[in-house]
C-alpha cells in the first residue's frame, strides 16, 4: 500500500471515532522557510524541524484505568514527501495507564531523550540554532526512539521516573537498548538526570539538566558524558536562555562537545519567536559552530503552525 493511501485509511479510521468521542485527538504542526543550514552553501525552502500528523486518544475502562494510543507521521512539508522509512516516525505505541502509572508498549522515545536530553534546549532541537543535539547526546551514542520497546512512567508529586526497554534484533545490536531517567519539576525549577544504553557492547551515556525560571526568564544548563561503542570518551555541555521581549521570545543558547579529548563541535545559536497567534509563530534563528571546517554560520527565517 502506497504512503497516501496508508494516510488515507488512518484519516477514515480515526474520523468515525474522533467525531463521536471527544478522547481522540488529531494534531499535528506544518513549518517552512528559508534555510541555510550549517555546511552547506545555499538558501532552500526547507523544514526546521519535521513537519507531522498525528493521532492520539484515551478511552476510560473504569475503575480509575484507562487505555491509550499515540500515532505520529512525519513529512517534509516543502516537497509532501514522507520523512525516512517509517510512515509513523514519530512514535506509534499502545497501552494503559492509572494510578499504577503508565505503561506502552511499540515505537517509542527513549526515557532519557524525553526528560533528560530534550527539554533544556531553548530551542527544543530545531532550526539552525539548535544545540540538543551537540551538547546533550554527544559522540552519536544516543538514540530518540526505540522499536519494538516497552515504556513504564509514574509521576508521584513533583517527581516523575521513567524507564524503556527495547528489542535487540530491531533495535540492530548486541543488546537490549535500556534508558531510566528522572525529573523533579515544580512551578520555577527543573531537575533531571538520565543514562541510557544502546543496543552496542560498549556504548552509554549519562545526562544532568536544569531550569529556573526567573521573573519570567527560563535559564536552563545541560552536560552529557558517555562512551562510543568504539571505546571513545564523550562528553559535552550546554547553556540557555529563553526571555520575553515585546510580545514574542529571545532566545540564546551554547553548547560544546568533545569526542576523545578532541573539540569537535562548539555551537552558539540566537533567535526570535514572534507569535501571530497561539498556533502560529514567525522565528528567525542563526547557529554559529567555530569547528566546522567550512560555513560555519547558518540561519532560519521561518512560519510554523500547529493545530
Amino acid at each position: 500500500m502506497k504512503p497516501i493511501h496508508r494516510l488515507a485509511w488512518c484519516l477514515l479510521a480515526v474520523a468515525g471515532p474522533a467525531a463521536a468521542q471527544s478522547n481522540v485527538t488529531v494534531y499535528g504542526k506544518v513549518d517552512l522557510g528559508l534555510r541555510k543550514s550549517l555546511g552547506a552553501d545555499d538558501v532552500v525552502l526547507a523544514t526546521s524541524g519535521d513537519s507531522r500528523l498525528g493521532f492520539r486518544g484515551v478511552e476510560d475502562l473504569g475503575g480509575g484505568l484507562q487505555a491509550f494510543f499515540g500515532m505520529e507521521h512525519r513529512f517534509l512539508a516543502d516537497t509532501g514527501q514522507q520523512d525516512g522509512s517509517q510512515f509513523f516516525k514519530g512514535y506509534s505505541h499502545l497501552g494503559l495507564q492509572g494510578s499504577f502509572g503508565r505503561f506502552g508498549m511499540g515505537r517509542q522515545y527513549v526515557a532519557a531523550f524525553s526528560l533528560a536530553q530534550h527539554p533544556f534546549d531553548p530551542f527544543e532541537g530545531d532550526t539552525v540554532a539548535a544545540v540538543r543535539d551537540v551538547a546533550m547526546r554527544v559522540g552519536g551514542i544516543t538514540k530518540v526512539r526505540v522499536d519494538s520497546s516497552l515504556r513504564y512512567d509514574i509521576t508521584l508529586s513533583s517527581v516523575t521516573v521513567a524507564a524503556s526497554l527495547g528489542d535487540s534484533t530491531t533495535n540492530g545490536g548486541e543488546h537490549r537498548p535500556v534508558s531510566l531517567a528522572a525529573r523533579y519539576r515544580d512551578s520555577n525549577l527543573t531537575l533531571a538526570a538520565g543514562f541510557e544504553n544502546p543496543a552496542g557492547e560498549k556504548d552509554k551515556q549519562w545526562n544532568l539538566g536544569a531550569a529556573y525560571k526567573l521573573a519570567g526568564n527560563t535559564l536552563s544548563a545541560g552536560l552529557a558524558r558517555g562512551t562510543t561503542n568504539a571505546g571513545l570518551s564523550a562528553q559535552g555541555w550546554m547553556l540557555g536562555l529563553n526571555a520575553p521581549v515585546g510580545p514574542g521570545d529571545f532566545k540564546l543558547a551554547y553548547g560544546t562537545q568533545k569526542v576523545d579529548g578532541v573539540t569537535t563541535a562548539q555551537k552558539v545559536g540566537v533567535g526570535y519567536h514572534y507569535p501571530l497567534s497561539k498556533r502560529t509563530l514567525i522565528y528567525a534563528d542563526a547557529g554559529h559552530d567555530s569547528k566546522r571546517s567550512s560555513h560555519k554560520t547558518g540561519y532560519d527565517l521561518g512560519l510554523r503552525h500547529e493545530f
